[in-house]
């Protein structure tokens, strides 16, 4: 019997068999919940498929993930209306009487991808009916951190038309490119949301959010041979080019409006020591834990919710002073756990007055007078805070070269060369079992 194309299912017209690889699943977070597939076949044709979320564990027992099917007895409706992964003008509802009769490998594709054009994106700022997949390559990879501490991952990426599209993957999806991740690198990336700052257009993560990194695919290969002939980004001197803090002063007295990036040279003159040194967040909702003493230890508790863990970051204010001027920071987590190699929880547990969080470790303390390359945000409310370093002695023999006028000696944390790429220490996180002093 001849199945069905999936390109050739319409709304409203009772579909035939189709042969498909199940490549994805979820449950599409609305008003009403529903469980949601998404399907392709032999010709690398995707379609989504809705069920009641209440029979999940019927179709968990008769669907799994990348396994092929004949599918039969599914009804045609109109594709979704907000946050579709797949451009189709039909999508399919699956009911108890679908049929999913186990098939072999018919070389079906294991991935799918509709990637998106740069001129496509300005359609899709304000409406949010299809997420996006882009591929591009790498000009820089860096993190972030929000005023609540968030760290997130900004990548900017070249597509095969020259355009330039910075990246913002959110704390969830954070993991997806690692410090391995280095510029000329292709990565491909799934359902994004388009955005746009400041007449820019961005894209940000969702909770479907796919990258692949050198992707060594079919669906890939002819827009890698493209992008490869792209020439490189050239430098603009704003997100990477070191400045002094006489610089960052001068720019936080004008009326910014937007935060803006900075690598700076300085060396950490004192860490003030009556001040707060971490804060505390809940594992569940991510909201500010309050501590409660009780029989003669300290607790943290959540406003809202019971059986948390508490999420240990660090805060420190530090004043730093390089040749031209000094001022006062912030840093936080990302940045504290590179310079101290240790995470904020194993601070708290075994060298911190757990009685009185303003009394500064004095491992903390010891960093006062080491130098280090420090990536600064100036913040739109003139505050000026650490999002990440670098050790001075990883970057000392870029800065003795010569450069040409106009670009940076400023060495991205991981180095071009794929063969001397130098990972940033890893930071072992506590497992959530262990016991812990401070609760």
């Amino acid at each position: 019997m001849t199945c069905q194309r999936v390109r050739d299912i319409k709304e409203r017209q009772e579909p035939g068999t189709i042969e498909i690889r199940v490549l994805k699943k979820w449950i599409q977070k609305s008003k009403n919940e529903e469980l949601c597939y998404q399907f392709v076949d032999a010709y690398g044709d995707c379609i989504e498929a809705t069920a009641d979320v209440k029979h999940i564990e019927h179709f968990d027992s008769i669907i799994q993930l990348l396994s092929c099917y004949k599918v039969s007895g599914c009804i045609a409706t109109g594709c979704r209306t907000y946050m579709a992964t797949v451009d189709h003008v039909a999508s399919l509802v699956i009911g108890k009487k679908a049929r999913f009769d186990p098939a072999p490998d018919l070389s079906i594709p294991d991935v799918y991808f509709n990637f998106a054009t740069y001129d496509a994106l300005k359609n899709r700022v304000k409406n949010a009916r299809l997420l996006t997949d882009y591929i591009g390559r790498v000009e820089t990879n860096s993190l972030r951190t929000t005023r609540t501490g968030k760290i997130l991952c900004k990548i900017l990426i070249r597509d095969e038309m020259k355009k330039d599209v910075e990246i913002t993957l959110w704390p969830d999806k954070g993991h997806l490119i690692g410090d391995e991740v280095i510029p000329g690198d292709i990565v491909a990336i799934t359902s994004m949301m388009v955005t746009e700052h400041n007449g820019r257009l961005q894209l940000e993560s969702t909770y479907l959010t796919t990258a692949f990194v050198n992707p060594d695919m079919p669906q890939t290969i002819n827009h890698i041979n493209r992008i490869k002939e792209v020439p490189a980004r050239e430098p603009t001197g704003r997100d990477d080019q070191i400045a002094t803090l006489q610089d960052i002063k001068l720019t936080s007295q004008q009326n910014i409006q937007t935060p803006k990036n900075f690598i700076c040279k300085a060396t950490i003159k004192r860490v003030h020591e009556d001040q707060t040194w971490y804060y505390v967040l809940c594992s569940k909702c991510g909201q500010k834990l309050y501590p409660q003493q009780q029989n003669n230890s300290l607790n943290f508790v959540c406003k809202d919710d019971d059986d948390i863990i508490p999420n240990f970051r660090y805060c420190v204010n530090a004043t730093i002073e390089d040749p031209t001027g000094s001022t006062d920071t912030v840093f936080f987590n990302e940045s504290m756990e590179v310079i101290l190699n240790i995470s904020c929880e194993d601070m708290v547990n075994k060298h911190a007055d757990t009685t009185n969080p303003k009394i500064v470790p004095q491992l903390i303390r010891s960093i006062a007078g080491t130098t280090r390359l420090l990536n600064l945000t100036l913040k739109n409310d003139k505050q000026i805070v650490v999002n990440s370093v670098n050790n001075i002695a990883s970057t000392t023999d870029t800065q003795s070269t010569s450069t040409a006028p106009g670009t940076s000696a400023f060495t991205p944390a991981t180095p071009v060369p794929k063969s001397t790429i130098s990972k940033r220490t890893v930071i072992e996180t506590p497992a959530k079992d262990k016991k812990m002093k401070v609760t």
